[in-house]
């Protein structure tokens, strides 16, 4: 069976565009007789390659007959020589050759620094492959370093991480993780439920031996302390999903209320169309931007009302899909005329609506032109259900003198998205939503940032509480050694030392070419 880890491959490890660098990056058994065939030094192709030193030369190809015949004069830039016949040079580069296993990918490998244009870095490429490489596969190069052992799985995902990095929070639970914190806390698991194992066995085959193992008090007093310490891993799959992925945010109210002009405020830049004629946006527009720490994908969506108009239907339909789909809802009213009916039924059902289908949501209620309303001036947050705030009359400004009790514990803010007063406010009750306990800016927190992570942590945890159960209620220790095997195996898949090649090469997929 044909065995693509023993091919040498190659790829372009920079990022598509131009620039004054580009990178070329091979690796395999091969790297050193390619290097061989297509690099040039001081005139002549041999090169003893000695690792980790940088060499400046040309990369060269050789011509076909044809093409060396109709340039027969030449401009100093080809040549022949005895090892490659007639050639022409393809850039000139500087080539670092690392000898495995100290490289990336645990083999052989280089990596060639040439002139950064997507044209030049593949006329580079397509020389490699022809002098007998094979095009890399996305994540192939991160694979073998995992195949190599010169990384485990959660630190291989952490590369992806780091490279997606949306903020320097996520940066730095990504380089945390890369560095071996999760990979450390997780073998040091392992290794626990691995002795306690080790003592169950010794008392089950060498029953001589017993008053040397660890009995079951022993097995439960250190249970509890490792049970916690992974659901305080677990507990952070949030924090590090919104870090990786990003807030799901809407930005839904009545037309004209100054939803679009909220975006462009949160942008710092006019990329939603203003107007004053109500019901301009007729479509979802998606942007990504960081609130501090605290990435948002955010939606602009069109005004929600009735209308007779089919087009705007739809943006009143894909409105509301995008509200229900959204983590955190941001709706606008306007404050010069306060809420109204159609805002207090909207509101009504993102509060909490009734049945067991009601899905709590983070919603957020942002009384804009709060600026030019009548008692204007005032972008502090509010509390609307607080005595205080209808005593200063700002109830009688912003709401009806009905209100569901629902609307009023919604989180209030008065802002001007027209001249940003407010909107600080704003994005530090964004972070406290999402960010309360502070986690994100620990560099030195462990944070699981995938949902693999977060389902074997919590199938080890299972396993483990079983075990906790089995020991309690006096079952067999062979018995509570199955349960004990099953947490330290799901923890192992998370390292990626108990995982089967499909959910391997799904996971290195992920990656980008080069990589």
């Amino acid at each position: 069976m044909y065995d693509k880890s023993c091919d040498t491959i190659a790829a372009i490890a920079t990022a598509a565009g131009q620039g004054a660098i580009g990178i070329v990056r091979v690796s395999g058994i091969r790297t050193r007789d390619v290097l061989g065939q297509v690099f040039r030094k001081a005139g002549t192709l041999a090169c003893d390659f000695v690792p980790r030193k940088m060499y400046y030369g040309e990369i060269v190809s050789a011509r076909d007959i044809a093409d060396s015949e109709s340039n027969t004069e030449g401009d100093g830039r080809g040549g022949t020589d005895s090892a490659l016949g007639d050639y022409e040079v393809v850039d000139e580069v500087m080539v670092c050759f690392f000898r495995g296993p100290r490289s990336f990918t645990g083999e052989d490998s280089a990596e060639i620094y040439a002139h950064g244009g997507m044209f030049v870095l593949g006329e580079v490429l397509r020389t490699v492959l022809a002098a007998g490489a094979r095009a890399a596969e996305p994540g192939e190069f991160s694979k073998r370093g995992f195949l190599n052992g010169r990384l485990d799985l959660s630190r291989a995902e952490a590369i992806i991480d780091l490279i997606s990095a949306k903020t320097d929070a996520a940066r730095r639970a990504a380089v945390r993780q890369l560095g071996g914190g999760l990979s450390s806390r997780l073998t040091a698991a392992r290794d626990v439920i691995l002795t306690w194992l080790a003592h169950i066995e010794l008392s089950i085959d060498y029953p001589e031996h017993e008053d040397e193992a660890r009995n079951a008090s022993e097995i439960l007093s250190e249970c509890d302390g490792l049970i916690a310490d992974l659901r305080r891993l677990a507990a952070t799959a949030d924090t590090g999903r919104v870090l990786r992925e990003g807030v799901a945010t809407a930005i839904i109210g009545r037309p004209n209320v100054g939803k679009s002009t909220l975006l462009n405020a949160i942008l710092h830049e006019d990329r939603a169309i203003v107007h004053e004629t109500a019901g301009t946006t007729r479509d979802v527009l998606t942007e990504t931007v960081r609130i501090g720490d605290v990435p948002l994908v955010i939606m602009d969506t069109a005004g929600l009302r009735e209308t007779d108009d089919p087009i705007e239907q739809i943006g009143v339909e894909k409105s509301r899909a995008t509200a229900a789909a959204a983590e955190l809802i941001l709706y606008v009213a306007d404050a010069t005329v306060g809420l109204q009916e159609d805002d207090l039924q909207t509101l009504e059902e993102l509060a909490g609506g009734a049945g067991e289908s009601a899905r709590e949501k983070n919603v957020i209620l942002l009384m804009n032109k709060a600026d030019v309303a009548k008692g204007g001036g005032t972008t502090a947050p509010i509390t609307p259900s607080n005595d205080s705030f209808f005593e200063e009359g700002l109830g009688e400004i912003f709401f009806p003198k009905k209100v569901s009790p629902k609307v009023l514990n919604l989180n209030l803010l008065p802002i001007s998205a027209k001249t940003g007063e407010g909107l600080p406010a704003l994005y530090e009750q964004i972070r406290e939503m999402f960010f309360a306990d502070g986690i994100e800016s620990n560099g030195d927190a462990d944070i699981i940032t995938r949902e693999r992570h977060r389902v074997l942590i919590s199938q080890a945890i299972a396993y483990m509480e079983s075990a906790k159960g089995e020991l309690l209620a006096g079952v067999p220790e062979d018995l509570v050694s199955v349960s004990l095997r099953g947490a330290y195996i799901a923890l192992g898949e998370v390292l990626g030392v108990e995982v089967g090649d499909d959910i391997v090469d799904r996971i290195f997929s992920e990656f980008c070419v080069g990589k």
